[in-house]
């Protein structure tokens, strides 16, 4: 069996599942930043994940940016944000909301879920919601690893986290209007004249990419330390 059938339908069961496992669970969101989408939100989440894609700030946008988890208060609601997977648009970041300060219990089942929710997404943005082939699955971790490594590249040349780091990726491939897994793509191999764990399966960046790249990376040697 080389296939299998991903979509928006998995992602709702699995946040509607979580919120059944955690008492004093008022709502829990997916949303991708700095992109600024709400993919999916159950209870509060939808106004409250809604308020800090706006604003742009709060526990949701400091998980994205930082890369790591967050938990604080929207509105007097406990939030905890989870970043996961990386997309186009940026990190997708899980919110729950509680009634109370998230407990070891809280955060088990959190763990547990997260990764699930994380994955299920990943595979729905790459593939448009299409039947996912074994192929496309291994292009897409690719990806992502190039991303990764990308995001490495701009550390090492100016000093900056690793939110930091994919941000400036993201407002690149945004202004050039080339996607970020291309320009990730390209960078590495700009820089590394090769990509790692290359296969005929990987299609080469297109030109648009490579030229983005080249022009960003000359931008950044200028910014390395001596």
């Amino acid at each position: 069996m080389d296939q299998v059938k991903f979509g928006t339908e998995l992602i709702s069961r699995l946040m509607d599942h979580l919120c059944s496992r955690l008492d004093g669970c008022e709502g829990a969101g997916l949303s991708v930043w700095p992109e600024g989408t709400l993919l999916r939100a159950v209870g509060v989440a939808a106004e409250l994940d809604a308020e800090q894609l706006s604003s742009g700030a709060g526990p949701l946008v400091d998980a994205s940016r930082d890369e790591r988890q967050v938990s604080g208060q929207v509105a007097g609601t406990h939030v905890l944000a989870v970043p996961g997977s990386w997309g186009d648009g940026g990190p997708v970041v899980l919110t729950v909301y509680l009634s109370h300060a998230p407990t070891v219990e809280d955060l088990a089942a959190i763990e547990e879920v997260e990764p699930l929710v994380a994955t299920a997404a990943a595979v729905v943005e790459f593939c448009a919601g299409e039947v996912l082939r074994a192929d496309q699955m291994v292009r897409m971790v690719q990806h992502r690893r190039y991303i990764e490594q990308a995001k490495g590249l701009v550390m090492g040349a100016r000093p900056c986290t690793p939110g930091e780091a994919f941000e400036l990726l993201v407002r690149t491939s945004q202004h050039a209007n080339v996607k970020l897994r291309d320009v990730a793509t390209a960078l590495v191999l700009t820089v590394g004249g090769t990509l790692e764990d290359s296969t005929d399966d990987v299609a080469a960046p297109p030109d648009a990419a490579l030229e983005v790249a080249e022009r960003l990376w000359e931008a950044l040697r200028h910014l390395r330390p001596e």
